[in-house]
């Protein structure tokens, strides 16, 4: 039988030393037939000239500015619908992966149809055996996606395949047939928040996502946030996101259990803990991320970002949400 064609997408932004450890690493996965396109998202640290002159094997796509985790993506994975490939990896720059990773999740799908969504076990790059991802849960009852005892360590209590209700985007094979019909990430999101939407909506299309935890890889979390933007923008948007995914699958009566929880709950606990280390900017970029979540919402199509993003984007600050991402695509062709 002819194996299945996947696809594999990175998204770089001025991370080019930690996505090659990456690509070395995507390189060396054995038993699929695959190919890798790096989207190079407007880096200004010579990224784009490194991977053609360092990476003969892959594909290159050069935006001419920011256009987000998202839209980022989105363009990667019309790549691989025109491709026709069966599947497309997503994959974060900032992990290592084994070589049996990409074979693992290929195995589950093929004998699973209705997985939409094949998600990996994933550790903290350091230490090595501390648990970022094995699952996650999330219900509009409370609005909040949880990781499944993150930063634990892994002792085989998580070593059996199963269901789950979202799946992280820092490493999700999706089936492309499944995201013809469901549709791409929401480039209103931008970063933060997309995967959690996808995988809710897969759901509701009739798919399930599947944890794979013979997949594994490694992964230096929340790195091109802080390197490119600051803790606060990842504050932002965790808020902000938060907010817009109970807007889009919450029901009225959700609600209703959603709002004491976040104003007196999760709103205090998460200034609390910014306030504790010092970072008041992070503070307010909390309470802007609920602001913003408002302005969202009498302004359909407009995503409200802060300065610091909005200053690596197009010159008319328009977002990736408010227009066609392939607009910045400025390049693309093999490295050489």
């Amino acid at each position: 039988m002819p194996k299945p064609r996947v696809r594999v997408v990175v998204l770089n932004w001025n991370g080019r030393d930690m996505t090659a450890d990456c690509l070395r690493s995507l390189l060396a996965m054995q038993g699929v037939d695959f190919r890798i396109l790096v989207i190079d998202n407007g880096s200004s640290d010579g990224s784009e000239r490194f991977f053609r002159e360092s990476f003969s094997e892959i594909d290159i796509i050069a935006n001419e500015y920011n256009v987000g985790f998202a839209a980022g993506c989105n363009i990667g994975m019309r790549w691989a619908l025109e491709e026709n490939a069966e599947y497309v990896l997503l994959v974060n720059n900032d992990t290592v992966l084994a070589p049996s990773f990409l074979r693992e999740l290929v195995r589950e799908a093929e004998v699973n149809p209705q997985a939409a969504i094949l998600s990996p076990k994933i550790y903290y790059f350091a230490p090595p055996d501390a648990i970022w991802w094995v699952g996650g849960t999330y219900t509009c009852w409370i609005g909040l996606a949880k990781h499944t005892d993150l930063r634990k360590k892994d002792t085989g209590k998580h070593d059996r395949m199963r269901n789950l209700d979202w799946a992280t985007g820092c490493a999700m094979l999706l089936r492309c047939e499944a995201l013809r019909r469901v549709g791409l990430f929401d480039e209103q999101i931008f970063g933060n928040g997309e995967d959690l939407d996808l995988s809710l909506r897969m759901r509701h299309g009739g798919y399930t996502v599947r944890y794979v935890p013979t997949a594994q890889l490694w992964h230096r979390e929340g790195i091109d946030y802080r390197h490119n933007v600051g803790e606060h923008v990842r504050s932002f948007t965790l808020i902000r996101n938060l907010l817009w995914v109970m807007h889009k699958h919450a029901r009225f009566y959700h609600w209703l259990t959603f709002w004491p929880v976040f104003l007196c709950y999760y709103l205090p606990k998460m200034l609390l803990l910014q306030a504790r280390r010092g970072d008041f900017h992070a503070c307010l970029s909390i309470l802007h991320g609920v602001v913003a979540f408002w302005q969202m919402l009498l302004r359909p199509g407009l995503s409200v970002l802060p300065a610091g993003i909005r200053a690596t984007m197009a010159p008319s600050g328009v977002t990736a949400g408010s227009r066609e991402s392939n607009h910045a695509v400025a390049a693309i062709g093999k490295a050489d």
